[in-house]
């Protein structure tokens, strides 16, 4: 009977102290919770606010577990803490913890789940902190000592996608983040991996979306390993990826159009018109032939995206030692000159983007 009682006893304890961690499921849950609904929860939970601190322009709100005392001890020796991080629209929830069953159950399970990280592939990379993958769900994990003290902490996020109408011009696209949101939401067989080969032995990591169509799209990463945080779109043009090299159809017109109605293929004329000033580009004597100077004036904002020229008959001696020309000089000169590519560089992007 003594037993019985000591074994009920335990259960009842142990239900009490592991109701106050998180599973990865409830975390993954409390992303669509509202404010209110959220620190209802924690309050449940024994969590107190500890108030907003501002790190640069993210809100971060922390959260103090308080463990039950009794006679002067405490019933659960972990420490936790809880932080919604907000920056704009943009939030995350982060679950921190002493102890370290807690977190690499949290991570067991969201592997369990589909999610995957990159380094695992690799032994010999050791980062600071591992990144997991899974949809429109990204989960950070770290570990930190602060003194004498091993925090293990999970970072939830949950990208908001936007709904098909609302992806209609190539900035849209700038919204897709990493390889992973691009096959959630246009489907796996409809996004490849990738390798893009600049100049000499430069090549990375890269996405290609709707590849050898009209609709085809390069996402170049700063991240290349995990694929994520966009470096620049391309659209248009001749570009050196390794699973076209051994390709040789002909591959139709980009159709994607900036805001401003720029597109590939356009006309040097139309793109004067649309403009409706002069527009000055790089000529044949410079680094980067046919690129269309950001600082040009007019209707259309070359600075987020390089939009580069192709030439039909810039071969001469003329064109190939001037460094700088004017659209409508090169056009009385009688040049065919149309715009080759387009490559889109981001906005400022979330917290975990």
């Amino acid at each position: 009977m003594k037993k019985i009682l000591f074994l009920s006893f335990f259960m009842v304890l142990a239900t009490a102290v592991n109701c106050q961690d998180f599973s990865a499921d409830k975390l993954l849950n409390m992303l669509s919770f509202s404010v209110s609904k959220l620190e209802s929860q924690l309050l449940d939970k024994r969590y107190y606010s500890l108030g907003t601190e501002f790190s640069g322009d993210t809100a971060i709100r922390t959260y103090l577990y308080r463990p039950v005392i009794k006679k002067k001890k405490q019933t659960d020796p972990v420490s936790r803490k809880f932080l919604r991080s907000v920056l704009k629209e943009t939030f995350t929830l982060t679950y921190q913890t002493t102890s370290v069953t807690e977190y690499t159950g949290i991570i067991e399970t969201l592997k369990k789940g589909g999610f995957y990280c990159e380094y695992e592939k690799d032994s010999t990379v050791k980062p600071a902190s591992y990144l997991y993958q899974h949809e429109d769900y990204t989960a950070g994990a770290a570990i930190t000592k602060v003194d004498t003290t091993s925090w293990y902490s999970i970072t939830v996020f949950k990208k908001i996608m936007p709904v098909s109408r609302d992806v209609h011009f190539a900035e849209d696209l700038l919204e897709f983040s990493s390889h992973e949101y691009l096959v959630y939401y246009f489907g796996e067989k409809n996004v490849k991996k990738d390798v893009y080969y600049f100049a000499k032995n430069d090549i990375v990591n890269c996405s290609v979306l709707f590849i050898n169509t009209k609709l085809q799209v390069i996402f170049v990463w700063k991240d290349g390993l995990n694929r994520r945080k966009i470096d620049n779109l391309l659209f248009g043009g001749q570009h050196k990826l390794k699973s076209q090299q051994e390709y040789d159809k002909l591959i139709a017109e980009n159709s994607w159009t900036l805001k401003s109605g720029v597109h590939a293929g356009m006309p040097l004329i139309e793109l004067r018109t649309l403009n409706e000033k002069n527009i000055a580009f790089s000529a044949g004597d410079s680094p980067n032939p046919g690129l269309v100077f950001p600082e040009s004036t007019g209707k259309v904002d070359f600075k987020n995206a390089d939009v580069i020229l192709g030439c039909i008959n810039c071969s001469d001696d003329k064109f190939e030692s001037t460094q700088m020309m004017y659209a409508d000089k090169a056009m009385d000169d009688g040049r065919v000159l149309f715009v080759l590519t387009i490559a889109l560089y981001p906005m400022i992007t979330g917290i975990f983007e």
